[in-house]
């Protein structure tokens, strides 16, 4: 889990920021307006008692996709296919782009990190990996891209996508359950 363990002093000229990353610290250093040292990649996992095809589809297919992530979602399961998924206790769409549809152990889509004030819209790659074994299936989700985010985004996005992830990862996980439950 990612979260900041520190917070700049203000008056300094380098000042120290400390993110905590599972169980490792970083230490990002501000020089002059710019973040050194950022962590790339958040990576969350989960072992289920589903079969990898009912995992496949609650990670593809809209109707299962809002049992867990969001209220809202639309996906066409296709490389350059869109990808939506809305919130509406935070009024929040993010928008994306599928990436890889391999069936049914990968699934990547790139989608809006944020925008910076000249109307850029920044990314992240968000793949899933689904692995199958004695009847259990293990999820992996890794979100990369952080590293390439301007710093007027990378702490906010970081810190809302590492808590975010652990939250989704754990409602997919009680679906999952929920589904497979006598």
């Amino acid at each position: 889990m990612l979260s900041l363990v520190g917070t700049p002093e203000v008056d300094s000229p380098i000042r120290n920021l400390y993110v905590a990353y599972n169980t490792q610290q970083y230490h990002c250093a501000y020089e002059g307006g710019f973040l050194v040292d950022k962590v790339d990649t958040i990576v969350r996992e989960i072992t289920v008692s589903s079969p990898i095809d009912r995992v496949w589809r609650a990670l593809t297919v809209a109707d299962q996709l809002t049992q867990w992530f969001g209220d809202s979602a639309e996906v066409d399961l296709r490389p350059g296919g869109s990808f939506k998924v809305g919130w509406s206790e935070y009024d929040s769409v993010t928008q994306g782009v599928v990436e890889l549809v391999n069936y049914p152990t990968t699934f990547s889509y790139r989608w809006e990190a944020g925008s910076t004030e000249d109307g850029t819209v920044w990314t992240t790659r968000v793949t899933f990996t689904l692995e199958e074994a004695d009847g259990m299936t293990t999820v992996k989700v890794v979100e990369s891209g952080f590293s390439e985010l301007p710093d007027e985004l990378y702490v906010r996005t970081v810190n809302e996508n590492s808590s975010g992830w652990t939250a989704e990862m754990a409602d997919l996980q009680r679906h999952l359950e929920r589904a497979t439950a006598p």
